[in-house]
Parts: C-alpha cells; sequence; structure tokens
C-alpha cells in the first residue's frame, strides 16, 4: 500500500466514501469561505431590517439572529462536504444521534436552561440594557444565551445566571416602566409639629425640577416607632433619573428639616442595673 507522500497531487485518495483531491478540498475550502460571507451579509442585513421595520425585543432578535445563522451554517457546511463526497443524510442521522445521546445522560438542567431561555425571550420579561433583579442578583442585562443571562452589577463584575433558575423564581425589572416611586421614610422628634415635618418634605418637592406634580406629591403617617415618628414621603420621577433625584431629595429633605429646627431623633434604649442582696 503506498504511503501518502507517494500520491501524486492530482491522485484521489479515497477514505471510506470520501473522496479528496486536490480538487475537492479546494472546493469545499472555497465553498466554505463564500458561504461564510454570504451567511454574515444576509444575517446582519436581516439584523438591521428587524431592528428599523419591527418592535421586537433586543434579546429576542439576538435569539432569532443566532438560530438563523446556525442553520445556515449547517447548510454551508453540508454543501461543503457534498464536495469529499460526505452524504447529507449520514451527517443529519450523526447530529439526531448525538442529540439522543446527550437527553440519554440524562442532562435535565442543560433541556431546562435552554427551555427557560426560550420562555424569557418569548415573555418580553427583561431586554439588553434593563435593570433587573435575576435569582436574587441585580444589575444590568448584558447578554442572553440558549443557557444563561450575563447581567453586570453595580461594582462593574459579571455574573451569569443559569436561566432555568430565573425563569423558576422572581423576574424583577426595575427600568421596563416610565416612572418610578421615591418612597422616603424620615423620622422626627415626638414633639415636633407633625403638620410643619409634612410641610418640609412637600417644599423640598416643590423645589427640585424633576419631580413629579402630577400625580402630587404625598406625605403619610407611617409609624409611631420607639424613638421616633415615622413619616414617608411618595414623589413620582422619570425612571432614568431615579437615583439620582432620589439622593437629591434626601439631602434636601436632610437640610429642611435643620432650617425648621425640627429634631431627627436617633434611636435610643433604656438600659436598668438591678442589684443583688448576697446574704451571709
Amino acid at each position: 500500500m503506498a504511503s501518502i507522500s507517494d500520491l501524486k497531487l492530482d491522485e484521489a485518495v479515497n477514505i471510506g466514501n470520501l473522496i479528496l483531491t486536490p480538487e475537492n478540498v479546494i472546493a469545499c475550502l472555497i465553498s466554505i469561505l463564500i458561504g461564510y460571507i454570504i451567511v454574515r451579509i444576509l444575517t446582519c442585513r436581516m439584523e438591521e431590517i428587524i431592528g428599523k421595520n419591527t418592535k421586537m425585543p433586543k434579546i429576542m432578535t439576538i435569539h432569532l439572529i443566532k438560530a438563523v445563522k446556525l442553520f445556515l451554517y449547517l447548510i454551508v457546511i453540508l454543501i461543503a462536504l457534498g464536495f469529499i463526497g460526505v452524504q447529507s443524510a449520514t451527517i443529519i442521522l450523526s447530529v439526531m444521534a448525538f442529540i439522543s445521546i446527550i437527553l440519554g445522560f440524562g442532562l435535565q438542567d442543560t433541556v431546562n436552561n435552554i427551555a427557560s431561555g426560550v420562555w424569557i425571550a418569548s415573555s418580553k420579561a427583561y431586554d439588553i440594557d434593563d435593570e433587573v433583579v435575576l435569582a436574587g442578583e441585580s444589575g444590568v442585562v448584558k447578554d442572553m444565551n440558549i443557557m444563561a443571562t450575563e447581567i453586570k452589577r453595580l461594582d462593574n463584575t459579571r455574573v451569569f445566571i443559569p436561566n432555568g433558575k430565573i425563569w423558576n423564581g422572581s423576574i424583577v425589572n426595575v427600568t421596563r416602566m416610565p416612572t418610578r416611586l421615591i418612597a422616603a421614610e424620615y423620622g422626627v422628634a415626638y414633639d415636633t409639629d407633625i403638620k410643619d415635618a409634612m410641610d418640609a418634605a412637600l417644599t423640598v418637592c416643590e423645589r427640585h425640577p424633576k419631580l413629579h406634580r402630577d400625580p402630587k406629591p404625598i406625605v403619610r403617617f407611617r409609624e409611631m416607632a420607639d424613638s421616633a415618628v415615622i413619616l414617608q414621603l411618595r414623589v413620582w420621577v422619570d425612571t432614568d433619573d431615579y437615583y439620582q433625584v432620589k439622593s437629591d431629595v434626601l439631602n434636601m429633605l436632610y437640610d429642611e428639616l435643620n432650617a425648621r429646627d425640627i429634631s431627627i431623633p436617633f434611636p435610643q434604649r433604656d438600659v436598668h442595673l438591678y442589684g443583688h442582696n448576697e446574704t451571709a
């Protein structure tokens, strides 16, 4: 039997059903390259059309583009392998057998994550750049694939959460709605004029330009606590301004209470000591 080094370049190498000739191999490689370029152009164009003409969430768009890419790349590979004598039916059967093996090993978590990813995307629970709380983790959604969702925490660390864990728990979308409620609680001393303390908070709301006037800001008598009377200011603001405006409101409220000589008490606790008489 002749070795590979003894073969001439124009001779065919038969390996099973494969027919490897320089022409076939080159045709296979060229078809892969051309197919890759065509798939990239088609999917980029498809992404542009979907982005401009539909209101589909980014996550659903990403999943759809990935699915189309996978399908088109599979066709490209089948066409390319056809040049060297590989039958398409053989590849399809091999893929199906591989999937059967995966399922046969009982990888329920993998299947659960994939199914949960589909349900999350279809339910539009969150989208790219939404601020969320998922499975106890809070941050901004940066990416989602068939297995997990990636969020960026406030400290710029990234965490990947399995989709199955997300779907089986609560999903809190912080930025979905255009407005948010600032509910700021503050305590005043028991000898305070409560109406004056409430008016201090409403005055702050009138001064800040980004706080909504409709619905009207309100102050509620929240609780008679151990060391203070607890009041709560409720006022609406645009979601994009929430964190900065809430900080402004608390700062301005603190200054306004001090300007009105309204005491802001701190928790106190009385400790009683009892002596024990010892008998000889």
